[in-house]
């Protein structure tokens, strides 16, 4: 189908209707204007690279649900500003909570409560990853182990960047899952993959991993 003469209101409902089609023209598109428009917001291309893959990504999993009421480029550039925001936020969450979780953890180094504490959970997270499904434990070791970018990851196992992210996506939500009751409640009200990726960055950060 040659998706260039459709109506843009046409071509949202074929995405609506599971068009995949569809949606990667739209992807191929936008996608460089969207990502110039994020590294403009974190002066980060890879970061940048991350994000774009969430807009195009959530775009086609919330599909069946899109409401658009002004252009489909507005809509797209709109999505990207808040999900880019929203990043910046948990970034400098993040950042913030690691700076008090090392000050206090230095302050409470000799607490042998705290040392059982922090192994228990290092030997919880450590049984939580292999008891991931294999690729997707493949996948996200690399990610978070090897510290290698999506793309890398991708270009490696030979396969889309989506799915990279997919099954991160997926990954983080099982280990939150399965740290329940191991961590602080205050903390596992938060997003499943803020929780997971400040304990495994404490951990590495005091080599308790």
């Amino acid at each position: 189908m040659n998706f260039e003469n459709l109506e843009e209101e046409a071509l949202i409902d074929l995405v609506k209707g599971g068009d995949r089609f569809a949606w990667e023209y739209i992807t191929k598109e936008y996608y460089q204007a969207i990502l110039n428009f994020i590294n403009g917001m974190v002066k980060d291309w890879e970061t940048a690279e991350e994000l774009v893959q969430d807009i195009f990504v959530n775009f086609w999993s919330k599909r069946e649900s899109l409401n658009i009421n002004l252009s489909l480029k507005a809509y797209l550039y709109r999505s990207a500003r808040n999900h880019t925001l929203n990043f910046i936020k948990r970034r400098n969450f993040e950042r913030d909570y690691q700076k008090g979780v090392a000050e206090r953890m230095v302050i409470s180094s000799n607490d042998t409560e705290d040392t059982y504490h922090f192994s228990e959970l290092e030997k919880r997270l450590s049984e939580a990853i292999e008891e991931l499904p294999e690729k997707m434990k493949e996948i996200f070791k690399m990610s978070r182990f090897e510290d290698l970018t999506y793309k890398e990851i991708a270009d490696a196992l030979d396969i889309p960047v989506r799915t990279v992210h997919y099954q991160i996506g997926l990954a983080l939500k099982q280990l939150r899952e399965k740290l329940k009751g191991h961590v602080d409640p205050s903390l596992m009200a938060l997003e499943g993959g803020i929780v997971v990726g400040l304990i495994i960055d404490y951990l590495l950060q005091f080599n308790l991993f």
